[in-house]
């Protein structure tokens, strides 16, 4: 017998409000996105997402919210590469890398361990979210927000520091600080979209719009756009098509921004070879 993953959500949201919160998602994960990728951390979302399976079997064991479980590992493990970094001992990339695949590793150990062989993890690693509740629909609105006002309110420091770290300091801009706000908010992201597209598919929705947006976009604002507009096409059409034809959301979302992705690139490359 499967042991399902499952959070104490209520009788599953209606369709709309299921919409409203994944486009209200990704209105905040595009942008934040975007920025990810100037900076070169477009590694960093996919390490949250492995590193948080080690909440998902805690919370699987204790029969709690595994979205809880998500947000205090992600978080957790963003305070610690943080901090670390800071001292210098080693770049970002191999503190996530650590992290990523040996929390990734704990984690599915300890859910095989102690549930079995035959736990069933796709749901919160693809994503399942024309199963989410009314109560995770909108804490995901509202969760989205506080990002979407975060970015918008710090985005010239953001995309400065991202470009130039040198210069916005030497413009008195608090860069490292609101870098260390921005990994805490992919954090805090990454628990929000979990049943979206789930854990692996995460890094996807934050980094492929945005790359996507790159091959078409003159100035970060219009990269920001494009990668904003690009999500939302994806996410509606990939939340019609799953209901439609009984898909799993996240694969399909995904899917979609990399048909946009190729096709931006595509027309790119042939407006520069024609």
């Amino acid at each position: 017998m499967h042991e399902h993953v499952h959070d104490i959500i209520g009788p599953v949201a209606p369709f709309w409000l299921i919409m409203l919160s994944g486009l209200a998602l990704v209105m905040a994960s595009a942008p934040a996105g975007a920025v990810l990728l100037w900076r070169r951390f477009a590694y960093f979302g996919d390490a949250l997402g492995h590193a948080a399976m080690l909440g998902v079997a805690l919370m699987l064991v204790w029969h709690l919210p595994v979205i809880a479980g998500v947000a205090v590992v992600a978080l957790a493990v963003a305070a610690v590469v943080i901090l670390m970094a800071r001292r210098g001992e080693l770049g970002h990339d191999a503190l996530l890398g650590a992290f990523a695949h040996g929390l990734l590793a704990l984690g599915l150990l300890i859910a095989f361990t102690v549930l079995g062989p035959g736990v069933e993890l796709h749901g919160v690693l693809f994503g399942d979210m024309l199963h989410s509740g009314a109560y995770e629909a909108i804490a995901m609105i509202i969760g989205a927000v506080l990002v979407g006002l975060f970015l918008w309110r710090n985005w010239n420091t953001l995309v400065l520091g991202a470009l130039s770290e040198e210069l916005a300091l030497a413009e008195g801009l608090p860069v490292r600080h609101a870098q260390m706000a921005l990994m805490l908010a992919m954090a805090l992201l990454l628990a929000l979209a979990a049943k979206a597209v789930g854990l692996l598919l995460f890094s996807a929705l934050l980094v492929i719009p945005a790359a996507a947006a790159r091959a078409l976009a003159r100035t970060p604002e219009q990269m920001a756009g494009i990668a904003i507009a690009v999500a939302l096409l994806a996410m509606a059409a990939g939340l019609v098509l799953a209901r439609a034809f009984a898909l799993p959301s996240g694969p399909a979302i995904v899917a979609i921004i990399f048909g946009f992705f190729v096709i931006f690139h595509l027309a790119a490359w042939l407006r520069r070879v024609y």
